[in-house]
């Protein structure tokens, strides 16, 4: 497959699951279509728009090619519409809920990490640390936008090894595209490693070490 039609169908998909999360998490805060259609589309390319500030690209990807923008906004609508019409939202609270919103949630980080590998190299940038932080930036940067407007503690500070995983995912595709040109082979197993860390952590509820704290 060309790189470059795998590369945009990787960014269709993640910007859909990152908008599906949005969505969710902002109908979960009980917030109007609008509030919705925002937290979406702030999940959805938040992410990139920190990458293409960080590595200096004079017009970022969400203003150059709105089409993102407007896939977001209308996956956010198709939620907030199922949602209200389903009109049950005691289901936030099932445990297959959850596991939806995990892997959704997982699905756009996998992607993003490897959409941010491909993009930063591909803007001329050669450097193996800002390579990768580019990458880990643009994979949690949405969801920490998305956190911080539904006033909660960004993910990737509290639980889910969250920011671990999009580091080890995109360590392990820089790597195998560093040495070989199999870029379908190392996108599709940068995305496992990134949803299956994530999947194995919120199913054992493994977390990085905290300072407990004695209240009495």
């Amino acid at each position: 497959m060309d790189i470059d039609l795998l590369l945009t169908i990787l960014e269709y998909v993640g910007t859909i699951a990152f908008a599906i999360s949005g969505a969710l998490l902002a109908i979960e805060n009980k917030m109007d279509i609008l509030g919705v259609m925002i937290l979406g589309c702030t999940t959805a390319v938040g992410g990139g728009l920190f990458r293409d500030i960080l590595i200096g690209r004079p017009m970022p990807l969400m203003f150059e090619n709105p089409t993102y923008v407007i896939v977001a906004c209308l996956t956010t609508l198709v939620v907030f519409i199922t949602m209200s019409i389903l009109h049950n939202f005691k289901m936030v609270e099932s445990k297959s809920y959850k596991i939806a919103y995990t892997l959704i949630d997982s699905l756009g980080l996998g992607v993003f990490v490897v959409v941010g590998v491909k993009l930063t190299r591909d803007f001329g940038i050669t450097n193996p640390f800002l390579i990768i932080f580019s990458s880990v930036l643009t994979a949690v940067g949405g969801g920490l936008l998305r956190d911080i407007m539904s006033a909660r503690i960004p993910a990737i500070f509290r639980k889910h090894i969250y920011c671990v995983a999009a580091i080890v995912g995109s360590l392990l595709f820089y790597s195998i595209t560093y040495y070989t040109n199999l870029y379908p082979l190392a996108s599709i197993l940068s995305i496992l490693i990134v949803v299956g860390i994530r999947y194995l952590a919120f199913y054992f509820k493994w977390n990085l070490p905290k300072v407990k704290i004695n209240e009495e």
